[in-house]
């Protein structure tokens, strides 16, 4: 572990821990204490960072809306706004988003990840069809 502030990596871990479990430093080169957190994107966060990641994956995997993810979490006794599901979004949302992204893409055409149309209408025993195929590969 390196210092927040200095990069120092003389950095000692105290006995006690923050009230949410996290391991807590002290850096011997400037004297500044922070803890796990203190570095990411959740480091004032009111709610332990395993809810807040589930929050933000539901909302990007089941597509829920705001008010939905804080009324289902209220039922389970965890109380933040529609607000704060917003906020935590757009600071995480980027991270598991491309993962997600790639995993609904599939591997169709041997990995490509576009594909050509040809499409036509054709007179069929004097009735016109529209005709169409999927080309993953011009030659």
């Amino acid at each position: 572990m390196r210092c927040v502030d200095c990069g120092s990596a003389g950095v000692t871990e105290r006995r006690d821990r923050t009230a949410w479990g996290y391991r807590r430093f002290r850096c011997r080169a400037c004297g500044r204490g922070f803890n796990e957190r203190s570095s990411g994107v959740l480091n004032r966060a009111q709610y332990p960072s395993d809810v807040i990641s589930l929050v933000v994956l539901w909302r990007l995997r089941y597509r829920l809306t705001l008010r939905d993810l804080a009324e289902m979490f209220l039922l389970r006794g965890i109380v933040f706004s529609h607000e704060a599901v917003r906020e935590w979004e757009a600071k995480l949302a980027p991270i598991p988003a491309g993962e997600l992204r790639q995993r609904r893409r599939g591997t169709g055409g041997a990995g490509r990840r576009s594909w050509h149309v040809d499409e036509t209408y054709l007179k069929v025993r004097g009735r016109w069809c529209y005709l169409y195929r999927a080309i993953d590969r011009i030659r």
